[in-house]
C-alpha cells in the first residue's frame, strides 16, 4: 500500500510540473524550484554514504546500526539523479543560468569557459559519476568483509577516504553551478563548504528517519537508547557547525560590503523572504540546539524524529532560498502552489521509493550490517 501511495506521489509531481512549466507565461521560478529540490535530494541521500565512511573512520560501534541504510540511501538514488539532473540540463538552462541568455556577454562583461553548458554538463557528470563509482566499490568492499573474504581494513580505510574526497568534489561543483553560477558575478569562498554542511546534516536526518521506519520492519534491529543518544550528539554538532559555517559566510561579505556580493546576499533574508529565512534559522539552530542539550529528548524516538523532522525543513528552506530569490521578488510564494508542493511531496516520495525498491529487488542484502544485527541477536 505504501509503495502505491509513493508512485501516486511522484507522478503527480510530474504531471503537476510539467503542465505548470509548459503553461506559465515565465516558468523561471518554477524551473528554480524543480532545481532547489534536486540540489536537496541529491545532497541528502550522498550523504548516505559518507555517514557510513565517517562511521567507519572513527571507528564507530553505534554508527553500524545507520550505515548499511546511509549506503542504500546513496545508491538507490542514482536513476533519479540522473533523470533529473538530464531534466534540468536540457529544460532548465535558459531559465536559470543568467549567461546562456542572449547578450549576456555584452551586459555583464567576460564570461570566460567555464560558463558554457557542455562544460557544465560534463564536470557534473564525471564528478557524480566518480562519486557513485567509488561509492559501489566501497559497499560491494563491505559487503565482502562481512562475508570474511579477507582481511579488507585497510582497504576500505582507503575507500572511505575516497568517498569523502570524491563527495567533496561533486558538492562544490553543485555548489558552484546552481548556488553561485546562477547570480551574476556572485563569489563567496565559504559557500561551498556551507553547502556540504547543510547537505550532511539534513543527511543524518533523512536518514534518522528513513531507520525509524525501515530497520525495524525490515530487519527487527530495534533502535537503543545508545543509538539515540549518539545520533542526537550528531544533530546537536552539526547545528552549531552549520551555523559557524552561515555566520562565516555572512560575516566576510558583509565585512566586505561589495554591492555585487551583499545584494543577493541580503535578499535571501529581508522583504518578503524574512519570513522563511527566519523559519529557517529557528528550525536549523534554535529549536534544535535548545531542545538536544536535554538528554531525555535525545533518548525519545518521536521527540527525535520531530527534531529531524524540523532540521530535514530547514535545510530543504535553505535550498529555496540559494536559488528562488533570483527568479521571484518573494510576493507569490510558489512553494505553497499545488505544483510547488507536488514537486516537495514527490521529491520525498521518489527518494523513499527508491530505497524500498532497493531492498525488494536486493532482498540478500541487509538493511543494517551484519555485525549490528549479531549485537541485536539476528543473523
Amino acid at each position: 500500500m505504501l509503495v502505491w501511495i509513493l508512485v501516486i506521489l511522484v507522478i503527480n509531481g510530474i504531471v503537476s510540473f510539467a503542465y505548470t512549466a509548459a503553461t506559465a507565461a515565465d516558468p523561471s521560478a518554477m524551473w528554480g524550484l524543480l532545481t532547489a529540490n534536486f540540489i536537496y535530494f541529491l545532497g541528502i541521500t550522498q550523504a548516505g554514504i559518507l555517514l557510513s565512511a565517517i562511521m567507519r573512520i572513527v571507528k564507530s560501534g553505534w554508527g553500524r546500526y545507520y550505515s548499511r541504510l546511509g549506503e542504500i540511501m546513496t545508491l538507490s538514488f542514482i536513476p533519479v539523479a540522473a533523470v533529473m539532473f538530464l531534466v534540468i540540463y536540457a529544460g532548465a538552462s535558459p531559465h536559470i543560468f543568467w549567461w546562456t541568455k542572449p547578450g549576456a556577454e555584452a551586459e555583464h562583461g567576460l564570461i570566460g569557459a567555464w560558463l558554457h553548458m557542455d562544460f557544465l554538463f560534463w564536470r557534473n557528470v564525471l564528478a557524480m559519476a566518480l562519486f557513485y563509482l567509488i561509492s559501489f566499490f566501497y559497499f560491494m568492499t563491505v559487503r565482502k568483509e562481512e562475508r570474511r573474504e579477507g582481511n579488507l581494513e585497510k582497504t576500505l580505510n582507503v575507500l572511505a577516504g575516497l568517498v569523502m574526497a570524491s563527495f567533496v568534489l561533486t558538492n562544490t561543483i553543485a555548489a558552484w553551478d546552481f548556488g553561485m553560477t546562477i547570480i551574476p558575478h556572485w563569489d563567496s569562498s565559504i559557500f561551498p563548504p556551507y553547502y556540504w554542511v547543510g547537505n550532511i546534516f539534513a543527511g543524518a536526518a533523512f536518514l534518522f528517519l528513513m531507520s525509524v521506519y525501515l530497520i525495524a520492519k525490515k530487519s527487527g534491529a530495534g533502535i537503543t537508547p545508545r543509538h539515540l543518544d549518539s545520533m542526537g550528539k550528531v544533530f546537536l554538532g552539526f547545528a552549531l557547525l552549520w551555523l559557524y559555517m552561515f555566520w562565516s559566510q555572512f560575516f566576510v561579505i558583509w565585512y566586505g560590503n561589495q554591492p555585487e556580493l551583499t545584494g543577493p546576499l541580503f535578499k535571501r533574508m529581508t522583504g518578503n523572504f524574512v519570513l522563511p529565512f527566519g523559519l529557517m534559522i529557528v528550525t536549523a539552530f534554535v529549536v534544535p540546539f535548545l531542545s538536544l542539550i536535554f538528554r531525555s529528548i535525545k533518548l525519545n524516538a518521536a521527540s527525535l524524529s520531530f527534531v529531524a523532522i524540523l532540521i530535514c525543513s530547514a535545510m530543504w528552506i535553505n535550498r529555496y532560498l540559494m536559488i528562488i530569490p533570483q527568479f521571484s521578488d518573494g510576493s507569490s510564494r510558489v512553494f505553497m502552489t499545488w505544483t510547488g508542493i507536488s514537486l516537495l511531496l514527490g521529491g520525498i516520495s521518489v527518494t523513499v521509493l527508491s530505497a524500498l525498491l532497493f531492498l525488494r529487488f536486493f532482498p540478500q542484502i541487509s538493511v543494517v550490517a551484519a555485525s549490528t544485527e549479531s549485537e541485536h541477536g539476528h543473523h
